[in-house]
């Protein structure tokens, strides 16, 4: 920064240096590009282009230099002057041409030479001495005499206004010896350096702003006008005033940057301002004029059409007489293009985002000079551009747009919708229908169907993980706010965990469970086995059922309690069959058939025998045949008199032959059945 800013003060003091010595005259061209290359570095430093400054104050030292040079070597030269500027139409005449001719920026201008412009059109014409005259618009001047003294630099310059008017700025450091002015009828001669003159069908009117006197001479009268004091000339009298004070300038603001190409330009009212007179020129001195208004009535004007670049502008008040007042303290803006949106980028929240919280932070970061809001209220902006705040959400999809304006109203707009989703409690309830074991949802096949109910929405996800966490089976809850899916299970149990996720992908509502294989079929057991056969009218059946849910008895539903039954089955005569039915929560049956008889008959006998088959030495045997329908008892007892000594013991009955027997040891004596009683399984007896 300080070589950019050392080489900025070269290159002017090289400037001023070649200037001082007629550059402007000798080498236009040299001195042009010189300033030219000063101005773009002056450019390159209001964005901080440091090199290219270094770069360019070099060149326009470089340029300055040679223009020294070559300004030096012509200072001998006959006294010209240069269009230094030209805005608009501009026409000369020199005395050797039969018409006027267009001049441009940088023609040579020689002695008797005329000079014209047209509607809204300027021109400055500048002097060896580097002493300027501005032809403002419809004005007519001669170039009457121009003198040089090689040796001194001394110069005799005089102008003839005919119509229009001027304003002159005569080089105070200069060795002029005479600067005059002509208007028909009038001469004047001055050492003031700041004036301004115009000549009109209504007369002459002169201003002078400088401290030495501006001297008019008419018809032998002498007339000096001091600083700030003005004059009209018509007729025959003359009417003298003290100018106007400068007004205040208003807007733009100082060095502002105007991102458009026109400027609204305003001043503040002045007390005795009949109107205005505005300049505007791209460098402080008001040499390259841009905008020159006269008679603005307004306190403000729209100077359009300006191209890129840094502008000055000033305003002097107009008073009753005609007579412009004081130059305003001039102030400079610049106008600026850019059509290029700013830099904007949203980080935070990202594509998709749903939120759980009523709130979310939004990051990012734009340009240092753009203005940055978010769904159209203004968010601070750090050093570096980022920005970081925060939004409410409501419940839903919220749209946060965050959009960055720059200086020049370009914009950048960026958005993202965030689904906030409060987090909710979420219920999980297992269908009472599913089969149990205990605590445990039961299956007979190797796949389990589980159904619940829950108050997620339909769509939500929903995982089922094993005991180590793995996902077991992905779902969605259904329309009805159902949740159905199956999971493998064998005889070992198996733990499982219901888990309804929100959209963010974190737990809403788990549910734990437990499932099992139950492929066996429960067990039937009787605390007493069912009689064969019974005289009684009824039967009573008391047992359990192993794992059992339901038992049945010829499709009659037996209640259970802790599993257990107790029923009494009522007889027909003759055999009954009773199907009871057990089954388990699984679906497992087991089939138990019970049947008895009822029989009210005794068994019949239908002989007896009594003796010994063996011989007189062989044992005593006793062979009863007998036949019931529920079936004999394995035992008959009887007793049997042996020589008058009686014997007892039991029969041993088939009861599928229907033979009983029995052998006692060999004794002699006569034999005689006392008594034999056979029974049935009914407890039917019959005695013989």
């Amino acid at each position: 920064v300080r070589t950019a800013d050392g080489a900025l003060l070269d290159a002017l003091s090289a400037i001023q240096k070649a200037t001082a010595e007629g550059a402007r005259i000798f080498a236009p061209s040299e001195i042009g590009t010189a300033i030219e290359n000063r101005e773009a570095a002056i450019s390159q430093r209001e964005v901080g282009e440091w090199r290219e400054v270094v770069v360019l104050a070099v060149n326009a030292s470089s340029y300055a230099n040679d223009a020294l040079e070559i300004s030096i070597a012509q200072r001998d030269r006959s006294a010209e002057a240069i269009v230094s500027d030209v805005q608009g139409d501009v026409e000369g005449r020199a005395p050797a041409e039969p018409d006027w001719t267009d001049r441009g920026l940088n023609d040579v201008l020689v002695e008797f030479e005329r000079m014209r412009t047209l509607s809204s059109s300027t021109t400055q014409i500048t002097f060896r001495d580097l002493s300027r005259l501005r032809l403002n618009p419809n004005s007519n001047a001669t170039i009457q005499r121009m003198r040089s003294d090689p040796l001194t630099g001394g110069e005799v310059t005089k102008v003839s206004l005919a119509n229009g008017d001027f304003y002159a700025l005569l080089n105070q450091l200069s060795d002029k010896t005479s600067f005059e002015i002509e208007v028909p009828g009038v001469e004047t001669t001055t050492n003031s350096t700041d004036f301004w003159i115009k000549n009109d069908d209504s007369g002459a009117r002169f201003v002078n702003y400088d401290g030495p006197e501006l001297e008019i001479l008419r018809d032998g009268e002498r007339i000096a006008l001091g600083e700030n004091e003005g004059a009209v000339l018509s007729g025959g009298a003359t009417q003298r005033a003290e100018v106007l004070y400068s007004p205040r300038l208003t807007a733009p603001e100082l060095g502002q940057i105007i991102y458009k190409q026109a400027a609204d330009l305003n001043w503040e009212p002045f007390e005795g301002a009949e109107a205005y007179w505005l300049e505007v020129a791209t460098d402080p001195a008001f040499n390259e004029m841009k905008v020159s208004e006269w008679g603005i009535r307004d306190t403000g004007f729209m100077a359009s059409g300006l191209a890129p670049s840094r502008y000055h502008w000033r305003v002097a008040a107009l008073d009753r007489l005609g007579l412009p007042g004081q130059w305003s303290t001039a102030q400079d803006f610049t106008i600026r293009l850019d059509n290029t949106p700013p830099f904007l980028t949203l980080l935070s929240p990202g594509s998709g985002t749903i939120a759980t919280s009523p709130s979310v932070e939004v990051l990012g970061a734009s340009e240092l000079d753009a203005v940055v809001t978010l769904n159209g209220e203004a968010i601070d902006v750090g050093s570096d551009g980022s920005f970081l705040t925060s939004v409410a959400l409501a419940t839903g999809t919220n749209t946060i747009t965050v959009l960055a304006v720059d200086p020049a109203g370009n914009q950048s707009s960026r958005s993202q919708a965030v689904v906030y989703r409060p987090a909710a409690s979420v219920s999980i309830t297992l269908d009472d229908g599913i089969p149990r074991i205990g605590t445990a949802l039961a299956s007979r096949t190797a796949e389990l169907s589980v159904l619940a109910l829950t108050n997620a929405d339909p769509g939500t996800d929903v995982v089922v993980r094993g005991a180590d966490q793995a996902v077991v089976v992905r779902a969605r809850v259904e329309t009805g706010r159902m949740l159905q899916f199956t999971v493998p299970v064998d005889e070992a149990a198996r733990d499982y965990r219901i888990e309804v996720l929100a959209p963010g992908g974190t737990v809403e509502g788990a549910l734990g469970f437990t499932g099992l294989r139950d492929s066996v079929p429960p067990e039937v057991e009787f605390d007493l086995p069912p009689p064969r056969a019974t005289s009684d009218a009824t039967i009573d059946l008391t047992g359990s059922v192993s794992d059992g849910s339901r038992l049945e008895i010829n499709g009659t539903q037996v209640p259970l309690r802790d599993g257990r039954f107790d029923l009494t089955l009522t007889l027909e005569p003759g055999e009954n069959a009773f199907d009871m039915v057990a089954s388990d929560a699984t679906g497992n049956l087991k089939v138990v058939r019970v049947t008895t008889v009822q029989d009210l008959d005794p068994p019949e006998i239908l002989r007896v025998d009594l003796g010994r088959p063996q011989g007189d030495d062989g044992p005593i045997e006793i062979i009863v045949e007998a036949r019931d329908k529920s079936g004999l008892r394995q035992a008959a007892p009887f007793v049997i008199s042996v020589d008058g000594d009686e014997r007892e013991g039991f029969l041993r009955c088939d009861a599928a032959s229907g033979l009983c027997r029995a052998s006692l040891p060999p004794e002699p004596g006569a034999l005689e059945l006392v008594e034999l009683i056979v029974e049935d399984y009914a407890g039917n007896a019959a005695f013989e």
